[in-house]
């Protein structure tokens, strides 16, 4: 009797979260499908192929994410794994300025292509970074207070990777993992004067990896003054504002933006949020952030939930990461934020980032079926 109690309480899982997760998803495919469609038929005269694309992308990110849910997260915590992944990860990143392997796109050096098979290594390392810092902080003889045992290897292992990230260049993802990993080591109890070093530290060599490119400080002089230069580094943040703008508190109704034709760049990756803006307007905006409040929410209701440090942190991890991805996201294309670069989960076009969003979700709802909320 036991036996089936417990059985019964581990097929349970947080129906709120699932439910969030699967309605993220149907609207970002929705916009996806919205902001693509005369660039899709532009580029390939098939207005429906960028679309058909990310729907593979969808349910194969689905199938996993239901796969990831229905194993024992505990079995993730094993040492041989944490740091054989972490290890496949950081040598994806290396693969990436192999020649006939990595995949050179936009001048920078982010893929990865095995046969017919590509995929950004970035993303790869979130995952397993989300993992090992989880395993990492749930190891009973670590010392959060100490800096040498508790702090410095993890600053190792994650300004080791953020490095072959910045060389990608990406300087957007890598300034986002740094700061997600000082939000964790925070959330495990870093001291104070710990985190102000950290930030201090952080600062200038932000603003120096900024400087060191051209393009990186356009983009932040765009952002103080983007009318100082209207037609070239401002052009993306005004075309941004002017969609957020036409669309109101109702907006301009599904399909009918027009931002979207050819004059917003990047109007299904990096600014979807903008064309949703135009043709949805203030309310849909509203419900949107609404939703990736409530993921966040039971996300971290889930952690709460559970009586497991690994379960824990795996789950503070994924929601600070995928959290912090959003408001990025939203913060740039609201000109609030220097342009970045960071997709908005659950929404913009991808296969690797949507996947590894999806794999993240599945961690969650994976402890969910081992707590009750």
């Amino acid at each position: 009797m036991r036996k089936q109690i417990k059985e019964e309480l581990e097929m349970d899982f947080d129906m709120v979260f699932l439910l969030t997760t699967l309605t993220l998803l149907v609207i970002g495919t929705i916009m996806i499908y919205s902001s693509s469609y005369f660039l899709s038929k532009e580029m390939s005269g098939n207005g429906m192929a960028l679309t058909m694309k990310h729907i593979v992308h969808v349910i194969l990110g689905t199938l996993i994410m239901l796969g990831v849910m229905s194993i024992d997260y505990r079995r993730l915590s094993s040492k041989f794994f944490v740091f054989a992944g972490l290890l496949c990860g950081i040598a994806s990143l290396v693969l990436c300025f192999v020649p006939g392997i990595g995949v050179t796109g936009g001048h920078a050096n982010r893929w990865v292509r095995i046969m017919s098979f590509h995929f950004q290594s970035s993303e790869l390392v979130k995952i397993m970074l989300v993992v090992y810092l989880a395993y990492f902080f749930s190891k009973k003889n670590m010392d959060i207070n100490n800096f040498a045992t508790g702090i410095l290897p993890v600053l190792i292992v994650v300004c080791s990777t953020a490095l072959l990230i910045f060389i990608e260049p990406d300087f957007g993802t890598a300034a986002t993992i740094g700061i997600w990993s000082v939000m964790i080591l925070f959330a495990a109890g870093m001291r104070w004067k710990h985190l102000l070093l950290l930030i201090l530290a952080g600062i200038p060599t932000s603003a120096l990896m900024m400087i060191m490119e051209p393009y990186r400080l356009a983009r932040l002089s765009a952002f103080l003054d983007p009318w100082k230069d209207m037609h070239k580094t401002g052009y993306q943040i005004i075309q941004s504002m002017v969609a957020y703008s036409n669309g109101g508190l109702t907006g301009s109704g599904l399909g009918e933006g027009t931002q979207k034709l050819f004059f917003l760049p990047a109007p299904h990756t990096d600014f979807i949020l903008s064309v949703t803006g135009e043709e949805l307007g203030f309310i849909g905006i509203s419900l949107i952030i609404g939703l990736f409040g409530i993921w966040i929410w039971r996300g971290l209701s889930i952690a709460l939930a559970t009586n497991d440090s690994f379960g824990y942190y795996l789950v503070v991890s994924s929601v600070c990461l995928v959290g912090l991805q959003a408001v990025i996201n939203m913060g740039v294309s609201m000109s609030m934020l220097p342009t970045t670069g960071i997709a908005l989960p659950f929404f913009s076009y991808g296969g690797s980032t949507l996947i590894s969003t999806m794999i993240i979700s599945g961690f969650i709802l994976s402890v969910s079926r081992r707590s009750r909320v």
